[in-house]
């Protein structure tokens, strides 16, 4: 509302300093100064007679004024807001990338790959600074059915509206498999951060193998950030981390302090070493705090500053009941499932536990049978991870109750797409 309301007011006051004159007065100039001090109202007059009030300080005066609860302030002039959309391919560890950079277990995040399914935003909000970071799905270059389908267009729905790229890749430079949107990311110029991910394996890569000689494979960091500078070679830079360090891995700091344009962003670079060739642009020796300031756009706050996400609590019981289905079910079958909550009641038995009503939806009845498991075994083990691990983001004792369903081929039906939240 407020972005609408500014935009709209903003027109509305370059129609009445500029086309208004021009419509009473048919011989004036749209440009020739106008008095303002004789209008009715006085919060547009001006302290000197043929002076123009700026449309800025207008506006300033507007914001003031305009007050209702729950407003979000317009911010400073130097208040920086964006989204930054996070691309790469599966397992390349976006997910973990994004929790360390919150501080907070936001997304699910296993060693399977394609556990994301949806853009899930988490916001990281400082005084000057709000960076909206979308966490994506890994790049399928040919979606084999509807759901992935819909995962596809929420990445590129994500690019599309992102003020910043952060392009994840891993030690041994896994592309993005969609050779078009590797184009995109290109020729967007938009701006780019690359980190290579996962650079504690260097140590256990095993040279001699056959799979670690294949063309444009890297092994080691410095064959990794040479190689992606020459594929991005605008990008302000990049940075080798490693994730499962968390928020504390040097790698991960250097990273926040970039994307919320920190002044200590040369001090956190300088704490990683001697700077690797190709880290930089051909022209630059370091990233400066003013450049990374620069990543962004100028913009008021779009989100509360306590806001962490826009995804309300049902979606993220869900998604940590999913969580356990992955941990626990091997094959393609956890793939094949999909979580439901029916119920959620807070401080719902006499013990002040919050009650939860979930169903497994799977596509096959053999499916339904391995979930259960042999005397309700492995269901039975699902619910006491995903119990644990709802009483940690909730906060409170769980009482989870779980059934599962057969909702045959979901993946390919629309209807059940579209009831599941992955289409429109």
């Amino acid at each position: 509302f407020d972005l609408f309301f500014f935009s709209t007011m903003k027109t509305l006051v370059l129609c009445y300093f500029f086309v208004a004159p021009v419509l009473s007065f048919p011989t004036a100039s749209a440009f020739s100064p106008v008095n303002y001090q004789s209008c009715d109202n006085p919060t547009f007059a001006t302290k000197k007679s043929n002076e123009l009030v700026p449309p800025k300080e207008i506006l300033n005066e507007l914001d003031a004024s305009f007050q209702y609860e729950g407003r979000l302030p317009a911010g400073d002039d130097g208040h920086r807001c964006g989204f930054v959309c996070i691309v790469g391919a599966p397992n390349m560890g976006k997910s973990t990338i994004m929790n360390a950079l919150l501080e907070e277990d936001l997304c699910i995040a296993t060693r399977k790959p394609q556990t994301t399914r949806h853009a899930i935003l988490g916001i990281m909000s400082t005084d000057d600074t709000q960076v909206c970071l979308v966490d994506t799905p890994g790049v399928i270059e040919n979606p084999a059915y509807k759901l992935q389908e819909g995962m596809m267009e929420a990445v590129m729905g994500a690019f599309y509206d992102a003020d910043m790229l952060l392009v994840v890749t891993d030690l041994f430079s896994t592309p993005i498999p969609d050779d078009s949107l590797f184009k995109r990311v290109q020729m967007s110029g938009k701006p780019v951060v690359v980190v290579i991910n996962k650079i504690d394996l260097v140590n256990k890569v095993n040279r001699e193998c056959e799979e670690n000689n294949i063309e444009g494979r890297t092994v080691t960091v410095e064959e990794a950030v040479a190689k992606w500078r020459s594929l991005l070679p605008t990008a302000a830079v990049v940075l080798p981390l490693s994730a499962e360090g968390g928020p504390d891995d040097i790698g991960i700091k250097a990273l926040r302090h970039i994307l919320i344009g920190s002044e200590y962003v040369p001090v956190v670079l300088r704490d990683l070493g001697r700077p690797i060739a190709g880290m930089f642009p051909a022209s630059k020796k370091t990233l400066t705090a003013d450049l990374a300031k620069s990543l962004l756009p100028v913009g008021p706050p779009l989100y509360d500053k306590d806001t962490l996400t826009d995804r309300p609590e049902r979606f993220f019981c869900s998604e940590l009941v999913r969580a356990s289905l992955f941990q626990n079910l091997k094959k393609e079958v956890p793939y094949c499932c999909e979580v439901q909550i029916t119920d959620f009641k807070e401080n719902h038995t006499k013990n002040g536990k919050t009650f939860i009503s979930a169903i497994v939806v799977v596509e096959r009845d053999s499916q339904k049978s391995i979930v259960i498991g042999k005397q309700g075994q492995t269901i039975k083990k699902v619910g006491i991870e995903a119990r644990e691990r709802l009483e940690e983001f909730l906060q409170a004792p769980v009482r989870l109750e779980l059934n599962v369903k057969v909702d045959k081929d979901w993946r390919k039906k629309e209807n059940a797409l579209k009831r599941f939240g992955y289409v429109r």
